[in-house]
């Protein structure tokens, strides 16, 4: 059985009082979308974004670890980045097939990853780095939303 390996553990970027930043590599197969979406929920657990943007992350890093899975077909690296009024996620992978965005057909369980990430993130793109890409997002952060989501 393959098991994530963390690359860095939560931290607190110097100077930065209530910043997180956090990575982890995780093996490219099916197990490893769930576990993504563990790792940021429970790091943006220490943190006070509001449940709205933790939802938002959680779904768009899983759809995003989902494509590399599907497609790429690579170990991938999830990071997340909190501070001030912006969320940044990412993940990465090790091909260099950039992702291709498509309409699903009716009934079709895949195909709307992209649109999502299109939809929920206030900015999105992919980074091309040798060997591989990265596609982040970037989520606004609303401090008058209450933590919990009520």
């Amino acid at each position: 059985m393959w098991w994530s390996c963390p690359i860095r553990s939560l931290r607190k970027p110097e100077g930065e009082g209530g910043a997180i930043e956090v990575k982890r590599l995780f093996y490219g197969d099916a197990s490893s979308v769930g576990e993504a979406r563990s790792f940021v929920r429970d790091a943006l657990a220490a943190t006070d974004a509001p449940a709205v943007v933790v939802d938002s992350a959680v779904l768009l890093i899983s759809e995003l670890a989902t494509n590399v899975t599907l497609h790429a077909r690579t170990d991938l690296q999830v990071s997340i980045r909190f501070e001030d009024d912006t969320l940044w996620g990412e993940v990465k992978d090790w091909n260099s097939r950039l992702p291709q965005p498509c309409t699903a057909p009716e009934g079709s369980t895949t195909g709307r990853g992209l649109a999502l990430v299109e939809s929920l993130a206030h900015r999105w793109g992919i980074d091309q780095d040798d060997g591989g890409k990265t596609v982040w997002f970037s989520l606004k952060v609303d401090r008058s939303v209450p933590v919990d989501g009520s």
